[in-house]
């Protein structure tokens, strides 16, 4: 009888706070902020980074290139390497020549180098570099070709049903950008999401303006142009080629001062801007729709009861409604 109690609880539950979710939102209605951002874009996508539920979108299913955002992958895939003990952070990476002579958003390696694995993952997230990439790729791998049958096969695990990869940075086959990475703009939501809540000390990397090399002398500014112009923002991805458009993956934190437990995260993906102020005026819209206007409350508490059930006939005519769960 318990659990039949609880089964049924859970339906009614899930009833109950559907219909007081209506009834906040009608109440509040007329105060509740609209969001367009769909002209001069290819799509857009924000959402809860814990729940993965989306608030907004915008050709989210429309399947785009999506340039140097392909990282977010490539820096999972390390990540899970190290988890699993086949790497580690203080592994040394020898530059290939197949990595060094790697174009585009590139950090200059030279073949025959060794860095840190550590100081490449940082270096594909903060400044983007595509040589990094590589060089990671055949060191997780062993081959290039191997990563990116890694990255499709994570592709899958994940659910994700658009994904398309033919390197692990991001850049072009050739000048005329016959064939790039591709993904919609959902399963990039839902591939940063799988990243931040499985690893979220990622932000501490993503978070940072500059990425230094002090053994070669090297400084550059970090790729993402909101962690200068929307204070929270840490993080996480950017991308740009001519047919993919300017890109972002852009995620902020939401902290309760009195309620942990309504600590969130919000991720905004935007894809194919056709301006840099478009792409930061746009994703900062989509990450304030999230940050202003969702937020986590407790409808009831796990063991609490809702209410009671009549049921005709029955030995017990008074049946509890408990809450299985918070």
């Amino acid at each position: 009888m318990e659990d039949w109690r609880k089964l049924n609880s859970k339906k009614y539950l899930s009833k109950f706070t559907f219909v007081l979710l209506i009834a906040i939102l009608a109440s509040s209605f007329n105060g509740f902020a609209t969001l367009d951002v769909s002209s001069d874009i290819r799509a857009a996508v924000v959402g809860d980074s814990a729940t993965g539920e989306v608030f907004y979108q915008y050709n989210g299913d429309e399947t785009v290139e999506i340039a140097s955002v392909t990282k977010i992958m490539t820096y999972l895939l390390a990540r899970e390497a190290i988890a699993e003990g086949r790497a580690s952070l203080d592994d040394l990476v020898i530059v290939s020549r197949n990595a060094a002579t790697t174009e585009g958003s590139a950090l200059g390696l030279r073949e025959g180098d060794e860095y840190v694995l550590e100081t490449l993952m940082n270096a594909i997230m903060i400044a983007s570099g595509n040589d990094a990439a590589v060089a990671i790729a055949e060191h997780i791998a062993g081959t290039e070709e191997a990563f990116i049958q890694a990255m499709h096969d994570k592709a899958t695990q994940l659910g994700i049903t658009t994904a398309h990869f033919i390197n692990p940075s991001g850049m072009p086959l050739d000048d005329e950008e016959t064939d790039q990475n591709f993904m919609s703009a959902n399963d990039l939501f839902k591939l940063s999401a799988y990243l931040l809540n499985k690893y979220p000390d990622v932000t501490e990397i993503t978070v940072q303006k500059e990425f230094a090399m002090p053994e070669r002398n090297f400084l550059r500014s970090a790729t993402n142009p909101l962690l200068n112009e929307m204070e929270g923002v840490d993080g996480l991805k950017t991308g740009y080629t001519d047919k993919a458009g300017l890109c972002l993956v852009s995620t902020i934190p939401f902290k309760d001062l009195e309620d942990s437990n309504k600590d969130r995260r919000v991720i905004a993906v935007l894809m194919g801007a056709q301006s840099h102020d478009d792409r930061i005026s746009k994703s900062q819209e989509l990450l304030e729709y999230g940050y202003y206007n969702y937020f986590i409350e407790k409808i009831v508490k796990a063991e609490e009861l809702v209410d009671e059930i009549l049921i005709s006939n029955a030995i017990e005519v008074y049946v509890p409604v408990i809450a299985g769960e918070d």
